[in-house]
């Protein structure tokens, strides 16, 4: 039969991999953290967030201490931040307003991109392969995986972002630098189980094969020398986490969402009505904005929908003469037109903050190929057909 099937197991362990973090990353400390509670409560009993304005309201520590003034505290972008738990978004303005707190390493710089080589990494997998030789006009050979990759950043620190790809909106960088343990997840690029499937097929119809072979030449130029051929990919989708949109501990990044009762909310491609393609989240009323000082639930606690494609060929020989050979061949990738939609954190318009108004969103489709190429190598856009015809001799 000529088949060969091989099973492996693979592990991998990276250790001092390069990992980037703003060292010099703005925190909501405990006394900050402190007056900051004491602005919510203020508030919660009708008074302004200094204390001011009713009987029962309490005198707040940055303003006493002349940190801060009464006005900085009671205006209404600190009310917003009230609101929406953003005590490192407050303390980042705090920071712009003064020097008389500490809340940086180093006051004379904003963010200072750290590399160093504290990352490390984990890869366990089942693998298993099977291959048929070419024979009888059939050759095929097919392999799967079950894997898990786990690190505590995915992003590349210095080949292909400036910065180390710091932002306080990337949800592919780390949500507090002083809590680096808290990044420990399935690593970014992580698909559980990937199978992939190719083979080539010469059809026994013609000269020389084991139907028609005695067929007229005329004849044979239609029913004969034909072939198909095909690669075949399916895996499971990528893990991504859901932002709160806020920065709630500290000044250098939003946090993740928090879960509602700790049950996660269903995800699923669905439709929903006014948005252009389907969404994972047909709303967001299982999240919730962490508590002040609080980074929200795990990194990459969600798994995005699957991936599949299938590209066909076709392809027909002529012999026109001993020298000369004719090939036309038909080359159809994403032949059935199968959309793949992305998780929100990658999609072309989609967001993973659940505050967006395209949180969840997954449209318009995986794998969009840049404007300079029409094929790449994990699929298409949508269905691409290539005709193609060869002269030999």
């Amino acid at each position: 039969m000529g088949i060969v099937g091989q099973l492996a197991y693979v592990g991998r362990r990276g250790t001092r991999l390069q990992r980037a973090y703003d060292i010099n990353q703005v925190d909501a400390n405990a006394s900050l953290l402190n007056s900051f509670t004491l602005m919510q409560q203020n508030v919660a009993r009708g008074c302004n967030p200094d204390g001011t304005g009713c009987a029962g309201g309490v005198s707040i520590p940055l303003v006493t201490s002349n940190i801060v003034n009464a006005a900085f505290v009671n205006s209404a972008t600190t009310r917003t931040d009230l609101t929406q738990n953003a005590a490192g978004n407050f303390v980042g303005r705090v920071e712009q307003q003064t020097i008389a707190g500490q809340f940086r390493i180093n006051q004379q710089f904003g963010i200072v991109t750290y590399i160093d080589a504290g990352g490390s990494s984990h890869y366990h997998a089942l693998q298993a392969t099977l291959r048929k030789r070419f024979e009888k006009g059939l050759l095929f050979g097919a392999s799967y995986s079950f894997s898990k990759s786990i690190d505590d950043q995915s992003v590349d620190p210095v080949g292909s972002t400036s910065g180390g790809g710091l932002s306080t909106t990337n949800s592919r960088t780390p949500t507090d630098a002083r809590k680096f343990y808290n990044e420990k997840a399935r690593s970014d690029f992580d698909r559980t189980h990937v199978f992939s499937a190719f083979s080539v097929y010469e059809l026994p119809v013609g000269k020389g094969k084991a139907l028609a072979t005695n067929t007229p030449a005329v004849v044979d130029h239609v029913i004969g020398g034909w072939a198909i051929n095909g690669i075949v990919t399916a895996m499971t989708g990528e893990p991504f986490a859901v932002r709160s949109g806020i920065r709630t501990s500290n000044f250098a990044h939003e946090s993740r969402a928090d879960i509602i009762g700790g049950v996660k909310p269903e995800l699923k491609l669905q439709d929903i009505p006014g948005v252009l393609g389907p969404v994972v989240f047909a709303n967001s009323n299982g999240f919730a904005i962490p508590q002040p000082g609080q980074n929200g639930a795990g990194r990459n606690i969600f798994t995005a929908p699957g991936y599949w494609n299938v590209d066909l060929g076709i392809q027909k020989n002529f012999s026109l003469t001993e020298r000369f050979k004719l090939q036309f061949r038909t080359e159809m990738f994403n032949a059935f037109n199968h959309p793949n939609f992305d998780n929100p954190r990658d999609a072309s318009v989609g967001s993973p903050s659940f505050r967006s108004t395209l949180f969840g969103q997954t449209c318009c489709a995986t794998v969009a190929p840049p404007s300079t190429q029409t094929v790449i190598q994990t699929g298409e856009a949508a269905r691409v057909i290539q005709l193609a015809l060869k002269l030999s001799f």
